[in-house]
């Protein structure tokens, strides 16, 4: 009777813990980084948040926000795409590969997840982009000097990491 205990209390650790892991995964990213954070991030008054989260039954998943200022064109964009289960093998590996797009410069971030790099992308964004597992994670900022928007982009991606 007391192994059985024991197994059932193992099993029922490792399910809880399995679940959580999962759930971390499928943040929404519009509650880790919320309207009031993005103001101070940008420094100004900015919109509600505009996006979506999708998930698919593969297990696919993402959460796609991002605020724009009021009165300006400052802008935080904020994306967290969970590979699903029925994907390509190693496909969030394979898109970090190919950044930044056109195969423009980028500088690596140590400290976040398993790579990470930050560039200026054509459309006036500075981009960081985090690898972590099956997880990529894109953080883009504009308005800002480009190290600033860095600083902010390691703060904001510290937070979104600590959530999963």
């Amino acid at each position: 009777m007391k192994r059985k205990l024991i197994n059932v209390a193992i099993g029922t650790a490792i399910a809880v813990s399995t679940c959580s892991a999962f759930a971390g995964e499928k943040v929404d990213v519009s509650t880790v980084i919320t309207k009031a954070e993005a103001e101070k991030i940008l420094g100004v008054p900015v919109k509600d948040a505009k996006g979506r989260n999708k998930e698919g039954a593969d297990g696919f998943y993402e959460s796609d926000w991002s605020y724009h200022a009021v009165k300006c064109d400052k802008a935080l964009v904020l994306d967290l795409l969970v590979a699903g289960r029925d994907a390509p093998p190693d496909l969030t590996k394979t898109m970090f590969s190919v950044l930044p797009p056109n195969g423009g410069k980028s500088t690596k971030v140590g400290g976040l997840g398993e790579k990470a790099i930050f560039y200026h992308d054509k459309s006036g964004l500075d981009i960081l982009n985090i690898l972590k597992g099956d997880m990529l994670i894109t953080i883009g900022i504009h308005g800002l000097p480009a190290t600033a928007a860095l600083e902010q982009e390691k703060a904001v991606a510290t937070k979104i990491l600590a959530h999963l």
